[in-house]
């Protein structure tokens, strides 16, 4: 178990303190709904507490070897949770608490090494070995000490449908990244550093930067994308082609390639962040280069329509 500061990002020793609990893929519109109810409850029940969250340093279902593609790092789900307000993260090892009952995960890790006074939920959430736990048994020892205070948050929802991580998995890999935006209160981006490619868009008079998609990220769907380009110093519109770029053979690696819009520099070995805001169109393998330049040219003008 380790707390880090997610201002700092260095480990310090716990203090009695609020958690919020809950695996935070995403950080969306559900956890942050997740934060505001624990900063509610603190403030109700007048505890003065540092405020963070709990969450496993790798996801159970990773842990497990299920396939279960991510939305966000843990570097990410830092930097989300401290814009979200809280004030640091506590990473626990998912193999060193499985076999705990739910009773015990409560009292030995909840109550004793994270000296939690007051933690919040959500409906579906479950802890303990085989997931058992449920935020029923929580309450219960909650409410048997007086000094401590449970909150257990209702179902999220975006119209008639609930708030979840995989929702938004969902929406990207079916190409609907608006609709992803809309559950995570932002556009969904990828994170990466700029690699040297072939130069093949160069070529064409598009030059990219390209990206590769983290080992255990989620994949949206394959094609081209309206987005924005955090560069560093300024954000620029442009597209991006996420796949495997088949009309020039390179194989089955996927990456993220993109052309800025009214940018002139070099990119290569800087960290970009991509975030996706319409999808434009399938990837497809064209006969030629010549195809693919034309339909490139078709494809910015689409994007500066919308933009």
């Amino acid at each position: 178990m380790e707390f880090i500061s997610l201002r700092s990002g260095e480990a310090f020793a716990p203090t009695d303190c609020g958690l919020c609990l809950g695996n935070f893929d995403g950080v969306h519109k559900g956890h942050r709904a997740l934060v505001d109810l624990l900063f509610s409850l603190t403030s109700e029940k007048k505890m003065k507490l540092p405020l963070g969250a709990l969450l496993f340093r790798t996801p159970p279902a990773c842990a497990l070897g299920l396939d279960a593609p991510q939305l966000t790092d843990n570097a990410e789900k830092m930097r989300l949770l401290r814009l979200a307000g809280l004030q640091f993260a506590v990473f626990l090892d998912f193999d060193a608490v499985r076999a705990l009952s739910p009773a015990d995960f409560i009292h030995r890790v909840l109550f004793d090494a994270c000296r939690c006074r007051a933690a919040v939920c959500g409906f579906n959430y479950t802890f303990g070995k085989d997931g058992a736990g449920t935020p029923e048994l929580l309450a219960a020892a909650f409410e048997n000490d007086p000094t401590r205070a449970l909150g257990i948050l209702p179902p999220v929802t975006d119209g008639k449908n609930v708030i979840s991580s995989s929702a938004v998995r969902r929406y990207l890999e079916a190409g609907h990244p608006e609709d992803a935006a809309r559950m995570l209160g932002r556009p969904f981006s990828l994170i990466g550093t700029v690699q040297s490619g072939k130069g093949q868009g160069h070529a064409m008079g598009y030059p990219t930067a390209n990206i590769s998609i983290r080992n255990g990220g989620v994949i949206p769907a394959h094609g081209v994308y309206l987005c924005t380009v955090d560069a560093g110093r300024r954000e620029y519109y442009g597209i991006c082609n996420i796949g495997t770029r088949p009309t020039f053979a390179d194989g089955e690696a996927i990456n993220c390639e993109t052309f800025l819009f009214d940018f002139a520099g070099d990119l290569y070995g800087k960290k970009i962040r991509v975030s996706l805001l319409r999808f434009l169109r399938a990837e497809q393998k064209f006969a030629s280069i010549d195809d693919l330049r034309k339909q490139i040219s078709l494809d910015i003008e689409h994007a500066r329509i919308y933009i």
